[in-house]
């Protein structure tokens, strides 16, 4: 199942790629990936956030390992066209730069394992699972299926299927009341997590057929308002039994709980609040199982989302909010010590970068406290 070397103009439908698409850098991990939308709608719960009674209804993009001898690669556009709307105004950038972004990955591929470890993401606040698919891709090549949840009214925006969309109603900072939008968003990961164990759903998985995922014991990460959600999670649902958290304030009860998973912290060298450190200090004690804190030279808070990224893709300038380190090279740091610290707690597999044996390949990276 190792990634092969057939060139990206060989693997792909030759319709799908156009001279104005950006793509984004090939993954490097043992596996070919793929990827596949789908719509989740939790009908024994209402969405307390809609402005008329529907009940909760999630996009998730599922990004998995593929078979090395799938021949064919259908490359498709990424972003969702209001989202890729809303990137070219945020960004200054000429209208319809945003919609020409296309990942390496294969669209609707066949899911070749269902066997290896299932690891759920949770985007930031007003942010979107698709702004962080160069990461979630990259860890998926070390061999997971992974999925990413949308938070809808929180997010951004979130576009479904049959054309309706949810742009966020929560305001422009977290919303007021945090404890109501933590446990929206944690229960969101549970639900999403109990689909993937409903054959209906992985049904429409090209390569399930019938089969469901790994949903007894499975991993949990996420970045700002999403590293809570991951922290919380752990928490309230046993089966997420590892997390790590990509500079996210430790809210919710956990924070008087504590937690018996094992805990990654990967925050920025200067975090977007003060109090978030204070938080993580006083919590700490409380995390009863392995731990590590970690913060990245160069790294502000949005260096841990796509947006570095897409500016390096681009050719423009990284620095100011998004901080001085290149978008590829947080990429790589991101997917490394995530595969390392789940590695060690979803597979039994230590390679020593979680524990820091592998500290000179990583100077940007210093280990506060464990």
């Amino acid at each position: 199942m190792l990634q092969n070397t057939i060139t990206l103009s060989l693997l792909c439908a030759a319709a799908a790629v156009t001279a104005d698409s950006i793509l984004y850098p090939d993954t490097t991990g043992p596996y070919r990936v793929g990827y596949r939308h789908l719509e989740l709608v939790d009908y024994e719960r209402p969405d307390i956030f809609a402005q008329s009674p529907a009940p909760r209804d999630l996009m998730t993009t599922l990004f998995y390992p593929i078979a090395d001898s799938q021949e064919s690669c259908t490359i498709e556009p990424l972003l969702t066209p209001r989202l890729a709307n809303y990137l070219d105004a945020l960004l200054s950038a000429p209208s319809g730069t945003f919609k020409n972004f296309a990942l390496p990955s294969c669209a609707n591929a066949s899911l070749s394992r269902p066997d290896l470890p299932l690891v759920l993401f949770s985007h930031g606040y007003r942010g979107s699972r698709l702004l962080y698919s160069g990461f979630l891709q990259q860890f998926a090549s070390y061999g997971y299926n992974v999925l990413a949840v949308d938070h809808p009214s929180d997010a951004e925006v979130v576009e479904y299927p049959d054309g309706r969309y949810v742009y966020n109603s929560l305001g422009n900072d977290a919303p007021g009341d945090v404890e109501t939008a933590l446990e929206v968003r944690v229960h969101d990961m549970m639900f999403a997590l109990n689909s993937l164990n409903n054959k209906t759903i992985t049904s429409l998985v090209p390569g399930l057929s019938s089969k469901c995922l790994e949903t007894d014991s499975v991993g949990i990460f996420g970045h700002s308002f999403g590293g809570a959600t991951t922290f919380q999670s752990t928490v309230n649902d046993t089966r997420f039994v590892a997390g790590t958290c990509f500079d996210g304030p430790f809210w919710g009860s956990a924070n008087q709980t504590g937690t018996d998973a094992p805990i990654m912290l990967m925050a920025a060298l200067e975090p977007s609040n003060s109090y978030w450190e204070d938080e993580w200090t006083t919590t700490w004690p409380l995390l009863r199982n392995s731990k590590s804190w970690f913060d990245v030279a160069g790294s502000l808070h949005l260096s841990f989302d796509d947006f570095p990224l897409l500016m390096e893709l681009l050719g423009a300038e990284t620095g100011g909010i998004f901080g001085n380190i290149t978008g590829s090279r947080m990429v790589e740091i991101q997917s490394t010590f995530a595969k390392s610290f789940f590695n060690q707690f979803l597979k039994n597999q230590t390679d020593g970068i979680y524990d820091g044996d592998d500290s000179g390949n990583w100077p940007e990276v210093s280990l506060v406290m464990n």
